[in-house]
């Protein structure tokens, strides 16, 4: 049992004395929440509600393991990404993205939607006459979830209100920035446990941050992280960088793969290594070719010279580190002040309760999805988040 610290002592050696340690949980909401979409429960009426469930039972399942003190969710909006549109235009163009729609006037919002039909139409036609090959369309659960994520991420966000839960959702900037923005301004005691199944986050792994995949169901710590992926962390930047991410559509070295990547380098996968270091690395293996009378593989060029499969308005490397880099993460003046009440102003708890909570289940029917569990037994897991936001608002009402 530690001995109390004297209030005066306190006072003049504010410095010495540690506060104690504490644990939160940032979560990638749209990352879970469309996972949570697997869940194909629907109440009576027959409407889907298996995506909230299942994201609150994954909150619920970590809360169970451990003490955390705060829960905050970040969720990306319709905009979301345009300040990595602004610096090359294809990202996310695979996902049916119009960031060129940002900041138009509804006229014309209105006038790009028709053009993209005929433009649709025509593409259509062409593809039907054969002179466009098929591409990949979206599968009848992915236009399902499309169809339903914002009411359930709605209703969602209510839910999380009543329980205490920290949550926000920029216009423009994405979730991974404000998850990186607040770990890079954590409290020096603060342990992050981050939920997310995007493993760009692996990037800001830390003795203080680790990562749980809820799609792969495994915890990714620094330690563990090569482990899982036969590489180490301080490469997830480097590699994503000549690799690019056909998710994104973020462009790769014309010609390198991953695999190629690891070929060029081995040694990355044992150490850190930069954008230099492979440069240089593929400008001696032209040197070699060259001294045995070989040509050149354009492969090594094309990675001394940042030639890309996509196109790029400027320097390759540095466009993809600065879309790439969570480290340095891309945010507004207004989204860094939102987050930094986010992380440091006490959450005002006065209007949050219980009532309201049950109110959202019934009248949506979610306590049909739930099955045996019971509403109070199933919600009791949040009691302590909502005790230490309390705890700490009225601490501060009272200062």
């Amino acid at each position: 049992m530690s001995q109390p610290v004297r209030k005066q002592i306190q006072e003049i050696h504010s410095d010495l004395i540690k506060e104690p340690p504490t644990l939160t949980m940032l979560v990638d909401g749209n990352s879970l929440l469309f996972s949570s979409f697997a869940d194909d429960k629907v109440n009576s009426d027959g409407v889907h509600y298996g995506g909230i469930f299942q994201f609150l039972l994954q909150l619920k399942i970590q809360l169970n393991k451990r003490q955390f003190d705060r829960i905050i969710v970040t969720f990306d909006n319709e905009y979301s990404g345009v300040l990595r549109y602004n610096l090359y235009h294809p990202y996310k163009e695979n996902r049916d993205k119009h960031y060129e729609d940002y900041g138009v006037s509804e006229y014309m919002k209105q006038y790009n939607e028709n053009l993209k039909r005929m433009q649709a139409h025509i593409f259509q036609k062409k593809k039907k006459n054969g002179e466009i090959k098929p591409d990949r369309v979206k599968g009848e659960w992915e236009e399902f979830v499309d169809a339903n994520f914002d009411r359930e991420r709605s209703i969602l966000c209510s839910i999380l209100n009543e329980l205490c839960i920290r949550w926000y959702m920029d216009e423009v900037v994405e979730g991974d920035d404000l998850i990186s923005f607040y770990c890079k301004n954590k409290k020096k005691n603060e342990k992050i446990l981050i939920i997310s199944s995007d493993m760009d986050l692996c990037q800001l792994l830390s003795d203080d941050v680790m990562i749980y995949n809820q799609v792969k169901h495994i915890y990714v710590s620094n330690k563990n992280f090569k482990e899982y992926f036969g590489y180490v962390p301080e490469n997830v930047l480097i590699k994503k960088i000549f690799c690019g991410d056909v998710s994104d559509n973020i462009g790769n070295i014309k010609g390198l793969s991953e695999e190629g990547f690891f070929k060029l380098i081995p040694e990355a996968k044992n150490r850190a290594v930069t954008v230099d270091e492979v440069i240089e690395r593929a400008k001696n293996l032209i040197e070699e070719r060259k001294n045995e009378k070989k040509k050149p593989l354009l492969l090594h060029e094309n990675i001394i010279n940042g030639v890309s499969n996509k196109h790029y308005d400027g320097d390759f490397y540095e466009i993809n580190r600065l879309i790439i880099d969570l480290k340095n993460p891309l945010l507004t003046d207004e989204a860094k002040e939102e987050m930094d009440g986010i992380m440091n102003s006490p959450l005002d708890v006065a209007d949050r309760n219980t009532k309201n909570l049950i109110k959202i289940i019934y009248d949506n029917k979610i306590e049909e999805v739930m099955g045996d569990t019971k509403f109070a037994s199933f919600f009791s897991s949040f009691n302590r988040i909502r005790d230490k936001e309390k705890e700490n608002y009225d601490k501060w009402k009272n200062n």
